[in-house]
């Protein structure tokens, strides 16, 4: 259930590629539409049926029907279980965000926000090349699409992208930002452990002996990693420096019993023969702040980004007149010629 709400969340942050509005008409919907082949209800029939339905959702003077909400969130719902479907608190999310969604386009279009035809045609026609000659209902594998309310719903999500990217320009973050970030990002850190080590490794046990008896007999680590050792820190004597012992192999693990100074027996493993010697240990390490700097500077950028739409959506809502019914359910009713009393 989760996932699907997390989905939804993402969506409205704009995190998710617009493949996800696919707007898939079910066969049981009032009118059945094909690419290049529409039949459309009659202006009588379809005025009886309209009569009939009532708002799900009402934001001050527009009403939304519940396949206003299923074409906005069909490819979302098709992905759904049944069960997942019929969760109240799932079904609240979608109407939640579709009203979110509404009033954000209101506001992109009252603040002039356009968005070129071509534009739209170009992204639409993306997905058309994406499944080649066949018709790109086969995706969701169902047999009917409305590719007009599919190029709506492109139209729409790109009118708010780009309302969105001009309130984003708002957006400033000095030095000071970022040093006040590090330093509540180091707050919650859980600290690393370095150790300082040597390690030789060999491919047989009787080169690994022969380098360890050398160094009963005083011979410096460094030389006989040079000479013994296969491991790409051979030139260096074997010195790795500083490391986070967590981030490497079985082997290494033995370092953390040893103490400083001392040099451990011939460990063997699935690489090889090992030695290591243990010069220092620095524990409960963080990041400097030049090391990450960039990595905040994103973090925090995307913070005050969901805060601005967090802010926005409060302030859209707050003005508005919203209603929604309870006992909703994403499943349109056949046409009344369809119905059956058995």
């Amino acid at each position: 259930m989760h996932n699907s709400i997390d989905c939804w969340r993402g969506w409205l942050m704009l995190k998710v590629v617009i493949l996800c509005f696919f707007l898939i008409i079910g066969c049981n919907q009032q009118e059945e539409n094909v690419i290049g082949n529409s039949k459309k209800t009659p202006a009588k029939e379809k005025s009886q049926v309209t009569q009939k339905k009532q708002p799900v959702i009402k934001i001050n003077n527009n009403a939304y029907y519940v396949e206003d909400i299923i074409n906005y969130a069909y490819y979302t719902l098709s992905e759904m279980s049944e069960e997942n479907k019929n969760n109240p608190e799932v079904k609240k999310e979608i109407m939640e965000n579709f009203i979110n969604h509404k009033l954000l386009l209101k506001k992109a279009k009252n603040s002039g926000i356009t968005v070129d035809d071509a534009k739209v045609k170009k992204v639409l026609n993306s997905f058309k090349s994406a499944f080649g000659k066949e018709n790109l209902s086969t995706y969701t594998n169902k047999p009917v699409l409305d590719i007009t309310r599919l190029s709506d719903v492109i139209k729409e999500q790109l009118i708010i992208q780009k309302f969105l990217a001009e309130r984003l320009k708002n957006i400033k973050l000095n030095e000071e930002d970022l040093k006040n970030y590090y330093d509540d990002f180091v707050k919650k850190y859980k600290g690393v452990t370095l150790y300082h080590i040597y390690h030789l490794v060999t491919d047989n046990s009787e080169n690994a002996e022969k380098a360890r008896q050398l160094m009963r007999q005083r011979h410096a680590f460094s030389e006989v990693a040079k000479k013994f050792s296969v491991g790409p820190s051979k030139d260096e004597g074997g010195d790795m420096g500083y490391v986070d012992i967590s981030n490497y192999p079985e082997p290494f693990q033995k370092v953390k019993d040893m103490r400083i100074g001392r040099v451990s027996s011939v460990i063997k493993s699935d690489y090889g023969y090992h030695i290591f010697k243990l010069v220092d240990i620095k524990r409960n390490i963080r990041p400097e702040f030049k090391e990450i700097k960039s990595k905040l500077y994103s973090e925090l950028f995307i913070k005050k980004q969901d805060e601005l739409l967090d802010n926005l959506t409060k302030e859209l809502r707050s003005n508005a007149k919203i209603t929604i019914s309870d006992n909703v359910s994403f499943v349109l009713s056949p046409k009344p010629a369809e119905r059956s009393d058995n």
